[in-house]
């Protein structure tokens, strides 16, 4: 954990996740990142399983996992963020703006992937819930990191107690996992979109957690230099 916090305070992975960025914006542009989603391998898998899903679907699972991806509704997202605004600004204010950082700057990819690929949702006939915008990339997928994952996993750093510590990083990995398999389970999204939605809210986590870090690390390297420089002049 300790070397995970020294790699994000360094500057050279922030600029690993800029150029990933550009790298992203520029294959939206190119049309390059639709090559790849049009991919034979990628629409095979992405075919089979939404009809595997449909086939093998109960009424219990639809009312299960409907229940698991209203979590991951925008409308709940925005609550839960205003309550961690709320009840940590005075007491972890780092924490909380890295998270709406995150939040916001990774809906605003995910809006923008949607806006440019205008990737079709899986068939009506396949899916159980009526969705109005494009498939390309899962909100759902990156809110599920971006907002819940990353929550839990700054619970997980402030955290005294082994057996809490536990219970976070257990939580960090068990509502990504359940929040986007909600998703194939309810035919509203293709495996390449959970996974992109994923992707992107993973990106936003790290730059987040990092900026702060980052900028926390040169705070202290700079009140460091001025007690050194004033050092001297105390001593006269």
């Amino acid at each position: 954990m300790h070397r995970a916090h020294l790699w994000l305070e360094n500057p050279w992975p922030f600029a690993a996740l800029i150029g990933a960025a550009l790298l992203y914006v520029a294959a939206l542009a190119s049309g390059l990142a639709e090559d790849v989603l049009d991919n034979d391998s990628i629409v095979r898998v992405d075919g089979w399983l939404v009809h595997w899903l449909a086939a093998h679907r109960t009424p219990v699972g639809i009312s299960f996992f409907n229940a698991v991806s209203f979590v991951g509704n925008w409308q709940v997202a925005i609550i839960v963020l205003i309550i961690a605004v709320i009840f940590l600004w005075n007491r972890r204010r780092r924490a909380v703006m890295a998270l709406a950082l995150a939040c916001a700057g990774s809906e605003l990819v995910v809006y923008l992937g949607k806006a440019g690929f205008g990737r079709p949702r899986p068939p009506a006939v396949l899916s159980v819930v009526t969705e109005l915008d494009a498939s390309f990339p899962s909100g759902h997928a990156n809110i599920s990191v971006a907002l819940y994952a990353l929550g839990f996993y700054l619970l997980f750093r402030s955290a005294q107690s082994p057996r809490l510590k536990r219970l976070w990083l257990v939580l960090a990995a068990l509502f990504p996992l359940m929040i986007g398999f909600s998703r194939l389970y309810l035919g509203a999204h293709y495996l390449s979109d959970v996974l992109a939605g994923w992707g992107v809210g993973l990106w936003w986590s790290i730059f987040a957690v990092g900026v702060f870090a980052f900028a926390r690390r040169r705070r202290a390297t700079q009140r460091q230099a001025t007690d050194f420089r004033s050092r001297p002049n105390t001593a006269k």
